[in-house]
């Protein structure tokens, strides 16, 4: 039985059967110099939080360990990992390139039978095995909390035509640029890591003394207007790299900022989906048999 982790940079996303979970990704050195992971890790003094690729690499043994720990998985079970994609294309062909590397870490950690696989696939996947007759062309849009992972796939060939990684973009930077300044009066002093923004986002209020500001208004207007110029961005992409091949009936928006928008986004132009459980559609996808 397949045993998925599909680590970002906002949480952890692992599946292994009819059993699945969530791991923050907050990590924090220990006292007895062990690594504590998720809820453990932020809330407590001197957490650390994942933020470029490299370190995704560096953590993601420690990661898959606590996942581990908690689905109860043997390491004879086969993993399967997911890393962005714009990193996947670069590096998938190099000796000494990201997946190789990330492939010898975990390795070195005691899991022998180990697929990297890039993320954004994930939920083309899981959408297709659920439409077999797709033969359009399907953008897939995966909003991840520091990432907007985007993938052009032929319905027909079943093969990726495009995609590509956007750094710094997803949940993190909605939040900075449109939703903090709006609810600044709410904790006037109050400055929050990126890993406490996915966790405010989540809960949908914060809290300032012993009064709790409701802010999920707040939240879908600005992922409304981020989400616009998200795809904006994309399309014009597609356009400078393809031309007039860049064509698609479809778009399927998953990961967490999924979450978000659910019911700000239409179009009379194409048909746009929204994944269920969003942000396990990757790791879902991967946990299908090979496709």
């Amino acid at each position: 039985m397949l045993f998925v982790c599909d680590l970002g940079f906002s949480s952890l996303k692992w599946i292994y059967g009819e059993k699945r979970g969530r791991i923050f990704s907050a990590y924090r050195r220990g006292s007895d110099g062990q690594t504590v992971v998720g809820d453990e890790a932020l809330l407590s003094a001197g957490s650390s939080y994942i933020k470029t690729v490299e370190e995704l690499v560096h953590c993601y043994p420690v990661f898959v360990e606590a996942a581990a720990s908690a689905g109860n998985v043997t390491q004879d079970s086969p993993l399967v990992v997911g890393v962005p994609y714009g990193a996947w294309t670069t590096d998938k062909g190099r000796p000494a390139g990201l997946i190789r590397t990330l492939t010898k870490v975990l390795n070195g950690s005691g899991w022998t039978d180990v697929r990297v696989l890039p993320q954004g696939l994930g939920g083309i996947r899981l959408f297709l095995s659920q439409h077999p007759d797709e033969n359009g062309n399907v953008l897939a849009v995966d909003i991840g909390f520091n990432t907007v992972i985007f993938t052009l796939f032929s319905g027909a060939n079943r093969e990726i035509i495009y995609g590509d990684t956007f750094y710094k973009r997803g949940v993190h930077q909605m939040a900075t640029q449109l939703l903090l300044p709006n609810i600044r009066d709410f904790a006037p002093s109050r400055t929050f890591t990126p890993v406490e923004v996915s966790y405010l986002i989540e809960q949908g209020y914060i809290q300032y003394g012993f009064d709790r500001h409701d802010i999920r208004h707040d939240i879908e207007k600005a992922a409304k207007t981020y989400i616009e110029d998200v795809l904006r961005d994309i399309h014009g992409e597609l356009q400078a790299h393809l031309g007039l091949k860049a064509d698609f009936g479809t778009v399927l928006i998953f990961g967490g900022g999924a979450t978000l928008i659910r019911d700000t986004i239409s179009s009379t132009k194409v048909t746009i989906k929204i994944l269920a459980e969003p942000e396990f559609a990757n790791a879902s996808g991967f946990a299908l048999a090979d496709g």
